[in-house]
């Protein structure tokens, strides 16, 4: 077995629309540059326990994840913006989507069976940013921030 060092650069993100309506139109939108918010937040209780002098004991508490911020260039397809209306005019059912992150080593051949996984479960549209846009450099590509809030994230493989 080699331990194959896995670049920043190599990944593929797939999103899974719910199904439940108003996200069906995300599929084809889903080309990014950058993943950031790959995290679990583990909350520690410390409790002091009489006869144990050494320090306080550790018991593990709850868990969060903090919103994943996805990023990419900015694209006249209009079925992303179509499914972020979606989101925030409380229109139920809510268009939620799950997913998953592949992050590749150099040598591979984008094998998704040999990829670093990460997935997400329930996440739905927190925050959307648009391009600043700057008439003096003329020469940078327009990147917008998608952030999506899940309920659980893990990594598979």
């Amino acid at each position: 077995m080699t331990d194959d060092i896995l670049s920043l650069f190599n990944f593929e993100v797939h999103l899974t629309p719910s199904g439940r309506g108003g996200d069906d139109k995300l599929a084809r939108c889903a080309a990014f540059s950058e993943v950031t918010g790959l995290e679990i937040n583990v909350e520690m209780k410390e409790l002091r326990e009489g006869g144990y002098n050494e320090g306080v004991r550790r018991l593990v508490g709850k868990t969060s994840h903090p919103n994943l911020v996805l990023k990419r260039g900015v694209t006249l397809d209009r079925g992303f913006w179509e499914w972020v209306k979606r989101c925030t005019s409380g229109a139920f059912p809510l268009p939620y989507l799950s997913g998953s992150i592949l992050q590749f080593s150099p040598a591979q051949d984008r094998d998704p069976s040999a990829a670093a996984r990460w997935s997400f479960t329930n996440g739905i549209v927190t925050k959307v940013k648009s391009a600043d846009l700057n008439a003096m450099g003329g020469t940078n590509v327009a990147i917008e921030e998608i952030h999506i809030a899940h309920e659980g994230l893990e990594r598979v493989s």
